[in-house]
């Protein structure tokens, strides 16, 4: 080995790998930031999310942050997406036909329910709600804005998501999931396994909001035409307006869940 290789051991492949590590953790900070909604994550939160030491996910977070792609609320500490984000998103193509599939579907699933309905769609190990719809009815379930990101597992939709999966897929996600779903009981992946089996011989998914007890969410998956789930629609309701309608809900999902997989088997075609 020359002086020059010793003196510069790290190699372009090398540096190659580091490069992509360093893109792979600032995805999972931007991901774990989707997720927290409007409230914002602390350093400390984030990093223990990420599995990443607190030094590196504040040296990534600085230079999100001075790129535009991250906020620090000066009150709260805590990080929220940028304006360079939002400003991407603009100038990127239009939306897939997927979302603008959805959008109709929900549009005319919120008429027919008169009830708040979530277009939820699987990412990875997450959900994202990529549309929701308003009904006439005074009182409204907004739990998620779109946009919002959450593990698979919680919400009616990703649930519905995971029960439309193969189990093997299922539990693979989540058991990745687990320490993100501790909040939601002591044993989460045993639980929801229990939930999303009982989901598969329901063909829907009926559960009360994470955020909001006096909410309950009606769920159900569509797939596309070789057989993948690729969207959840939802309907979320004050309970007495669910239970009392429940049928007649379930019919309207099923509706609308027929219609967005012929919209779907259409596109492929």
């Amino acid at each position: 080995m020359d002086k020059q290789s010793r003196a510069f051991p790290q190699s372009r492949e090398g540096a190659a790998v580091g490069g992509t590590q360093a893109v792979a953790r600032a995805a999972s900070l931007l991901r774990e930031i989707a997720g927290s909604g409007a409230t914002g994550n602390s350093l400390v939160e984030l990093a223990s999310r990420t599995a990443l030491e607190r030094p590196t996910a504040y040296r990534i977070l600085q230079r999100l942050v001075a790129e535009g792609l991250v906020e620090q609320d000066p009150a709260s500490r805590g990080y929220e997406l940028g304006p360079l984000l939002y400003e991407l998103a603009l100038a990127g193509k239009p939306p897939r036909l997927l979302f603008s599939q959805a959008s109709t579907v929900s549009t005319h699933l919120a008429k027919a329910s008169g009830d708040t309905v979530f277009a939820i769609i699987p990412s990875g190990l997450d959900s994202v709600c990529i549309d929701r719809k308003e009904g006439d009815y005074p009182v409204k379930a907004l739990m998620m804005d779109p946009g919002r990101r959450r593990p698979l597992g919680i919400g009616a939709g990703s649930l519905a998501l995971l029960a439309a999966m193969p189990a093997s897929k299922a539990d693979q996600i989540l058991e990745a999931n687990a320490l993100r779903l501790q909040d939601t009981g002591d044993d989460p992946v045993r639980a929801l396994q229990t939930v999303i089996e009982q989901a598969r011989v329901d063909g829907h998914v009926l559960r009360e909001a994470t955020e909001a007890p006096e909410i309950l969410s009606l769920a159900v998956a569509a797939r596309n035409a070789y057989g993948t789930p690729v969207l959840a629609l939802s309907i979320s309701a004050l309970r007495f307006r669910i239970e009392h309608r429940l049928e007649f809900l379930l019919s309207l999902l099923e509706e609308s869940r027929r219609r967005m997989e012929a919209l779907l088997a259409g596109a492929s075609a």
